[in-house]
């Protein structure tokens, strides 16, 4: 079983390499492949990419001409399970199982697995709302609910946050949705097929996967940011361009209650 990645990526090479870095670190061989969709608005947003390009050769990086073209000629058919995140997500917690494992139980029934959900989150930073599971079923490894019966980040399943579905499942989905002009668009379209989906989805009993929302990038959807901790994407790309990097090993990863929590940058200045 394979599993492949697509990155979405705007403006923020800084927020990408730290991503980069703890898959690295964290995910434990989970991805075959792994591909970066990326666009930038001037010369410095894009020598930071090229920056980030030279250091991790692996990754194939795709610059964007037209979003929805790219994500779907992106997905290959050939690889069965397709996982998609975005730039501000670290995957902080190393994944403690085999990638069988986790692909092995998104069957006919299951809509998707998460890597941002888990029994610890109880709090949506966009939607500023605390929820609690409602009921759920616990084996060995995995936790497994009916997102119709939950609210909150447990009843979205269809997130490109850090989800990983089957393949034929999610690109028949998309190739449905028409022109859609960045992942927040995305994300929004894929909410009309809701009530087409299986319902079961499957995660982790903590979450390993968390988006930092220290800035905002699109210009369809004002997401709340920054609240507590912000850095400006420029500030952010200035840095990177003098190697000052944002640190994983230094950043604090205590008391993650949701798939969204503001963290203070650390750097290696």
């Amino acid at each position: 079983m394979r599993n492949q990645l697509i990155i979405f990526s705007k403006n923020r090479a800084s927020q990408l390499h730290l991503l980069l870095e703890s898959l690295e670190k964290n995910s434990n061989l989970l991805f075959d492949d792994i591909k970066v969709i990326y666009t930038h608005t001037d010369e410095e947003y894009g020598k930071g990419y090229q920056k980030l390009i030279n250091v991790f050769k692996y990754v194939n990086f795709i610059l964007e001409d037209n979003f929805s073209v790219n994500t779907l000629e992106s997905i290959d058919d050939d690889i069965e399970y397709t996982t998609f995140m975005v730039d501000d997500n670290v995957l902080f917690k190393k994944i403690g199982i085999s990638k069988d494992l986790v692909l092995g139980v998104i069957k006919e029934d299951v809509c998707c697995f998460s890597l941002r959900l888990g029994l610890n989150c109880t709090y949506s930073h966009p939607a500023n709302l605390h929820y609690s599971l409602n009921s759920y079923k616990k084996s060995e490894n995995f936790i497994r609910i009916n997102f119709r019966n939950e609210k909150g980040d447990f009843g979205y399943p269809l997130s490109v946050d850090g989800h990983i579905f089957k393949t034929s499942f999610i690109k028949n989905i998309i190739s449905n949705l028409g022109n859609f002009t960045n992942p927040n668009v995305l994300e929004t379209r894929l909410q009309f097929y809701l009530g087409d989906i299986p319902n079961n989805v499957y995660f982790l009993p903590e979450s390993h996967l968390v988006g930092v929302p220290a800035n905002i990038v699109n210009n369809t959807h004002p997401n709340r940011k920054g609240i507590t901790f912000y850095f400006s994407e420029k500030e952010l790309n200035d840095k990177y361009l003098d190697d000052i990097n944002i640190k994983l090993e230094s950043m604090n990863f205590k008391d993650i209650d949701g798939p969204h929590k503001e963290i203070k940058y650390i750097f290696d200045e």
